[in-house]
């Protein structure tokens, strides 16, 4: 009792300082981009924090399970570290004695993250999705500000529209320059226009009723177009493994899917839950710790090996997606050699005794 009491109590302790640390460092981060996000004008400032309490749901999975191995490695460690696990040596236990509290330290831990990943992610993922689409259609957050000239972040296009009308999310007399990158510059001037967002998540401005002049400044060389409808992109992003509509359906829905796409999204988040109990329990061996090496390469050695694990996954994501590797394959045979790595660090291990 006396040990498995002050195993898992250890452990809690370290699991609650290291989450608060890794959650305080992905705020930050967050929170820089999306205020300049909304000092470019793609967001207003109304939108920064709400849109970080979904952002920071969506990273809750990850960052419990690094919390869970760094929490068990370190108390690993510091047993090792202190001469303490010559003690539990001689009192009759071995490595393999550490499993058991581990596991009851982890499980509740891997089953909150199975519940986020599976149900709190693409909730997150469609309430984030949401939320943008209805600020892109409010004044505050649209890059085509009423009466301001409004140029985008890779400096190839500026917008500008005389008359908002908050009511019906539309704009009046519009205006929209777009640099080429074969040199030609195209102006467009419409009567009407607005933005609405695309199934990937990229805003688009919509165009109704003008012309488009298209060619080379300094020559006399101009296409004119007339329209009644045309759109433009208003900002570009890195397109993602899985789309934000793929990322935000339920994982009910993606069951049985017979698109790629939905396939590597049900598997990466099968995988989450899965890899923290696999390296929650490879930590222990990897704690082990020898006085005559360096302090930290075990700790090194570790983290490298977690990150590792982690890329295979977001690898297998992308083979599943593109088709390259079949659906009921998956990400499987990742987590067997985990496991078989797994195995052999208990045997090598059990040795140190």
């Amino acid at each position: 009792m006396l040990f498995r009491r002050s195993l898992i109590h250890e452990m809690s302790w370290v699991a609650i300082a290291v989450f608060s640390v890794l959650l305080l460092v992905v705020m930050t981060t967050q929170i820089v981009k999306l205020l300049g996000q909304a000092t470019l004008g793609v967001l207003g400032s109304g939108a920064v924090w709400v849109l970080m309490g979904f952002t920071s749901l969506r990273y809750l999975p990850m960052l419990m399970s690094l919390m869970l191995f760094i929490a068990v490695l370190m108390t690993m460690t510091r047993l090792w570290k202190d001469n303490e696990m010559v003690v539990w040596f001689a009192s009759g236990r071995s490595i393999k004695s550490f499993i058991k509290p581990v596991l009851e330290f982890a499980i509740p831990i891997v089953l909150l993250i199975a519940a986020l990943s599976l149900f709190a992610w693409p909730w997150a993922q469609r309430e984030s999705r949401d939320f943008r689409e209805k600020s892109a259609q409010r004044q505050e957050v649209s890059q085509v500000a009423p009466g301001v000239f409004r140029e985008s972040a890779e400096a190839d296009r500026i917008y500008f529209v005389e008359q908002f009308i908050a009511d019906t999310g539309q704009g009046r007399n519009v205006f929209a320059q777009i640099r080429g990158k074969n040199g030609k510059v195209s102006v467009v001037v419409a009567n009407e226009g607005g933005l609405f967002l695309d199934q990937h998540g990229e805003r688009w401005l919509w165009l109704g009723k003008g012309h488009a002049y298209t060619g080379v400044p300094g020559t006399a060389a101009y296409e004119t177009t007339e329209f009644d409808r045309a759109q433009v992109k208003v900002e570009t992003s890195d397109k993602p493994v899985s789309s934000p509509s793929t990322q935000a359906k339920g994982t009910l829905e993606l069951i049985g899917s017979p698109v790629p796409e939905e396939q590597g999204e049900l598997a990466w988040r099968i995988a989450l839950p899965i890899s923290a109990l696999i390296m929650a329990l490879s930590a222990i061996p990897f704690a082990f710790f020898n006085p005559r090496g360096g302090r930290a390469l075990n700790l090194l050695g570790a983290i490298f090996v977690y990150f590792l694990y982690y890329n295979f996954i977001n690898i297998g994501q992308a083979w599943i997606a593109d088709g390259k590797i079949p659906a009921v394959i998956g990400m499987w045979p990742i987590h067997a050699v985990a496991v078989v790595m797994t195995v052999a660090l208990y045997a090598w291990r059990g040795r140190a005794r």
